[in-house]
């Protein structure tokens, strides 16, 4: 075989394959899952962190994974909206997609930004006003470590969260 073959086929699986992160194994939640809609804030790694949960609903968000792409998977909650966090003093804005489920015996929330960078957020303590765990990212130069957020207060005259 071509040896210029060989190593565009290497390269080729390493950036398939190096394109997969782990990420905790979920079941279906025991208790009920908490509405997540609205604003949050807070910090990754100690700079700022805002995630706007846009949409909360059943939707098939975990099993196997090809990249960002869902190959199997099973019905558990998910959440969609957009994360902004800061990379070099400047705001980054990018769709996210998240799933709810229980990982040793705690309500937890994976984020998936949805970029090619490989970042991911894992949040173990999720309750109606706090979301906490660490995040990770592939780049060095982005935010690494723990997450922190806080709901803010509900927008609108109705009370109703967006």
């Amino acid at each position: 075989m071509n040896p210029r073959l060989n190593r565009v086929l290497a390269v080729g699986l390493a950036l398939l394959f190096g394109g997969c992160v782990s990420t905790p194994s979920l079941t279906r939640p025991v208790s009920q899952v908490p509405d997540l809609r609205g604003t949050w804030t807070g910090t990754w790694g100690g700079t700022p962190l805002t995630l706007v949960v846009v949409t909360q609903e059943e939707t098939p968000t975990s099993g196997v994974y090809v990249g960002p792409w869902l190959l199997f998977g099973q019905q558990l909650p998910g959440v969609s909206g957009v994360l902004t966090f800061t990379v070099g003093n400047e705001a980054i804005s990018v769709n996210v997609r998240g799933r709810l489920g229980d990982s040793n015996g705690r309500l937890t929330l994976v984020l998936d930004p949805l970029t090619v960078n490989g970042e991911q957020i894992t949040l173990t303590h999720v309750d109606e006003h706090r979301l906490a765990g660490v995040g990770t990212s592939r780049l060095s130069w982005e935010p690494q470590g723990p997450v922190e957020l806080a709901r803010q207060a509900a927008d609108g005259p109705s009370g109703v969260r967006p």
